[in-house]
Parts: structure tokens; C-alpha cells; sequence
């Protein structure tokens, strides 16, 4: 038995599973069960160093449509900058404008 959840733990228990995790950054898919659709989300490295977070639906980009953006909590988006800070994606210029 684990005394400590780590970040996967908290994120697996809000109904987000692990893709891929790499110091490129990470993928986590969930199921919406009520809206019948998979909320992807991505934490990406960019050279520039203005690393990214994407939430969007993964159907909707698979069809090309557009702007398929799937909205974050407060708690989860707290969740996936935590991730983005343990896997390397934080740094000065990606605080800044």
C-alpha cells in the first residue's frame, strides 16, 4: 500500500489514463461517459521553451473539424502542471508572455 499518491494515482482517479509520458512531454485520454466522447490531453515541449497544455476531443480532431477544445477544471489543470513541472516542462520562459 502506497502512503503517498503521486500525480498518475490522483489523475487515474479522475478518470484519466497514461498514453505516453516521455521528457517530450505526456498524453492522457479519458472517456466521458454522459457526452459519449475521449478527452485528450497533451503536455508538449516546444523548443521555444513555451511548453503547451492541449485539452481537446479526440474524435473531433480525428474528423479534422476545428477547435475542438475540452475545458479543464481548476483541479485538473493544477494536476497537469504539477506533471509538467516533474517531467521537466517548466521553466522561466514559459512563464512569460
Amino acid at each position: 500500500m502506497k502512503l503517498f499518491k503521486n500525480i498518475d494515482d490522483k489523475l487515474e482517479e479522475i478518470g484519466f489514463t497514461k498514453v505516453s509520458d516521455d521528457e517530450y512531454g505526456a498524453c492522457y485520454e479519458r472517456y466521458n461517459k454522459k457526452y459519449k466522447y475521449t478527452q485528450c490531453v497533451d503536455l508538449l515541449h516546444k523548443k521555444s521553451g513555451k511548453h503547451i497544455i492541449q485539452s481537446y476531443d479526440k474524435e473531433m480532431n480525428n474528423k479534422k473539424i476545428g477547435n475542438t477544445c475540452a475545458g479543464l477544471t481548476y483541479y485538473e489543470m493544477k494536476l497537469f502542471m504539477k506533471k509538467m513541472g516533474k517531467i521537466g516542462l517548466v521553466s522561466k520562459s514559459s512563464l512569460t508572455h
